[in-house]
């Protein structure tokens, strides 16, 4: 036994510093996913905010194409109200005007070769089969041979007078705007931030690999799934690309088909956790080994300490003779099962019961044959209550009390009348000892707050005395619930 509860400790102490460490590790996460999402908060502003110029910049081109106004100017006029706020947009490599049959009519550009066609274009085949207006992102493609050559293509659809296909509008953007907005932010050795979009295909990442993984679809990552799926969160993944543990922040921007995704490195982030825990769980492993035996002394002298408290916490709560509940436990339980009641609207019924002519039978028979007796009518009491609930006390001489709980008047009456007869039926104490008999007053009643419990016990106390004056040898029930006679007449045997 003792080196179970050796065992016990150190098994406690180290689910404690497990705790700790857990919580320590839940934290770490929390702070770092706290962070990062900051981050894609930031990232997912600037984005809107930029796609937004660019889209304004678009819709306003084909309000001005739409317009009869610009029908009367000379051609370099309605060119320069035309783009007038394509230097507003970041990072443009220009803006671009096609007709129905993808023949480039417009741009902001210096020079263009006049015989642009874009018809085989993801972008104008998506804009002349579709009948939305909604903006168009491109995939993304290169324009040179460095990294920073990257390029997107924002669209919208120009549509007729008759709704009938006009032609497109043309944004094109560097993608190194966003490369150097992402570069300023830390997000560790190991880390990086991407746009995707709603496609799963990689518009920009950075810090940029070895491998250039831009333009990859990535639609079928089961990561990618995920991202599409909730829209804003965090989680714990392998990454596909990569092939190591991260924790990835990201948030679909608002009415855009791009995801803000920042991704940091499992490692960097729980490197200093795991120095911390591996110190920790050593030096917990080493003091735990170290105080096997101080522990187990200790706990045997708590052991010991222990069994001696409870047996005088016994003796103090039982009655010395009898065996039964003493009047300060009575007194507690009452007040506990009086209180319960009152929170659960149950009924509670309190037995008061006191053996006959006892004063008489003790003085015939002595004062030892008198304990005889109360031991025995006091067992008898104790062997007809079955729930951990009920108490059965000695309230004082040849006087007894039962609390039972959850019990109405009918079910204390009968476990009243059931006391009653096994008391007399029970043999003499002495060889031609006259039998013993008990008289026994219940009251039942539902408690309400501000009631007091004195009142049941004055109650119970009165019905014993109506057993006493009839007769003796019976049982009187006083029911106070709703509704309910005062007094029930004595039993009749």
């Amino acid at each position: 036994m003792l080196k179970c509860t050796t065992l016990f400790s150190v098994l406690s102490i180290l689910c404690i510093v497990s705790y700790l460490l857990v919580r320590e590790y839940r934290s770490t996460e929390q702070d770092a996913t706290r962070s990062a999402l900051n981050i894609v908060q930031l990232i997912d502003r600037d984005v809107r905010n930029t796609f937004t110029i660019y889209d304004s910049t678009l819709i306003s081109l084909i309000e001005l194409l739409q317009s009869k106004a610009l029908t009367a100017l000379p051609p370099t006029v309605q060119h320069s109200v035309l783009f007038d706020r394509a230097n507003e947009a970041p990072s443009n490599n220009g803006f671009y005007v096609f007709d129905a049959s993808g023949k480039l009519i417009a741009h902001s550009r210096a020079s263009m070769p006049d015989s642009v066609t874009v018809t085989e274009q993801d972008w104008f085949v998506a804009h002349h089969s579709m009948t939305t207006h909604a903006l168009y992102i491109s995939r993304p493609f290169q324009t040179g041979p460095d990294l920073d050559d990257w390029c997107l293509i924002l669209s919208r659809r120009m549509t007729g007078p008759s709704g009938e296909f006009a032609g497109v509008v043309a944004a094109q953007m560097k993608l190194s705007y966003f490369r150097n907005l992402l570069r300023g932010l830390d997000v560790g050795p190991d880390g990086n931030i991407s746009l995707v979009s709603t496609d799963g295909i990689l518009l920009i990442q950075d810090p940029a690999n070895h491998k250039t993984y831009i333009g990859q679809d990535l639609s079928h990552a089961p990561n990618f799934i995920r991202f599409l799926n909730e829209r804003y969160g965090s989680f714990i993944a392998m990454s596909g690309l990569y092939h190591v543990e991260r924790l990835y922040n990201f948030s679909q921007v608002h009415e855009l088909p791009i995801v803000v995704v920042v991704a940091l490195s499992t490692d960097t982030i729980f490197s200093n956790w795991r120095h911390t825990a591996l110190l920790i769980g050593t030096a917990t492993l080493l003091l735990c080994l170290g105080l096997v035996w101080l522990t187990g002394l200790l706990l045997r002298e708590l052991r010991l300490r222990q069994l001696a408290e409870r047996e005088l916490a016994g003796l103090a709560a039982a009655d010395p003779l009898t065996g039964l509940a003493n009047r300060r436990t009575l007194d507690r339980h009452l007040d506990r099962e009086w209180r319960r009641a009152q929170r659960a609207g149950t009924p509670l019924s309190l037995l008061m019961i006191d053996i006959d002519h006892f004063k008489a039978f003790n003085d015939a028979y002595g004062h030892q044959a008198g304990d005889v007796a109360i031991r025995r009518v006091a067992q008898l009491i104790k062997n007809h209550l079955h729930r951990p609930t009920d108490l059965a006390a000695r309230y004082g001489g040849e006087e007894f009390a039962v609390v039972l709980s959850e019990t109405g008047p009918a079910g204390a009456h009968q476990v009243a009348e059931r006391i009653r007869l096994a008391v007399e039926a029970m043999e003499p104490v002495l060889p031609n000892a006259q039998k013993l008999t008990i008289s026994l007053g219940t009251c039942s009643r539902y408690t309400a707050p501000g009631d007091d419990q004195e009142a049941l016990i004055r109650t119970a106390d009165n019905a014993l005395y109506q057993a006493k004056k009839s007769g003796r040898n019976q049982v009187v029930s006083i029911d106070e619930t709703p509704g309910a006679e005062p007094v029930s007449e004595p039993v009749n045997r």
